[in-house]
């Protein structure tokens, strides 16, 4: 009965606030959430994480289930992407998402698509230190992975440290 009505209190605080509940992690970068009493799916800007099929993949999406299933974020939403998911800048516990996720080596830092310079320093102190991601030093952005055949995906599948 507590979880109920915690529940309601949440679903309650979404219809009302900024806050949105996250229901699902999809992948490092991309969350299934109550946003104004509708799941929708949204994916974080400034950032790339793993493909679910390259190494750490499924690790970081772990990682980030852990984190944040069941949380509230504080989003600011932006454009809609190709796959119909609504972009969107996130905060977790008063911190920015996709610093956090950059500075636990849980993502890149997407250049292509954010002008956020400061998530470079996060990502090379992560690759310093050899977190998450940084510990295979031939890891391939997504932004490659992604345009790879089958084959030279192989090359990649493990971490050769």
């Amino acid at each position: 009965m507590k979880h109920i009505h915690t529940l309601i209190l949440m679903v309650a605080i979404c219809f009302t606030a900024n806050a949105q509940l996250v229901v699902k992690v999809i992948d490092g970068d991309t969350y299934k959430v109550l946003l104004y009493g509708k799941l929708q799916n949204i994916r974080l800007q400034n950032v790339d994480a793993p493909e679910l099929d390259q190494y750490f993949g499924k690790a970081i999406k772990d990682s980030v289930a852990k984190l944040l299933e069941g949380s509230m974020l504080s989003l600011e939403l932006h454009s809609s992407d190709i796959y119909s998911r609504t972009l969107v800048t996130a905060t977790f516990k008063g911190m920015s998402l996709d610093s956090l996720l950059i500075a636990k080596g849980w993502a890149w830092f997407y250049t292509k698509y954010s002008k956020k310079l400061d998530l470079k320093i996060y990502e090379a102190a992560a690759k310093l230190k050899g977190l998450g991601l940084w510990r295979c030093e031939q890891s391939v952005p997504p932004w490659i992975w992604r345009k790879l055949s089958k084959r030279n995906k192989r090359l990649y599948e493990v971490c050769h440290e």
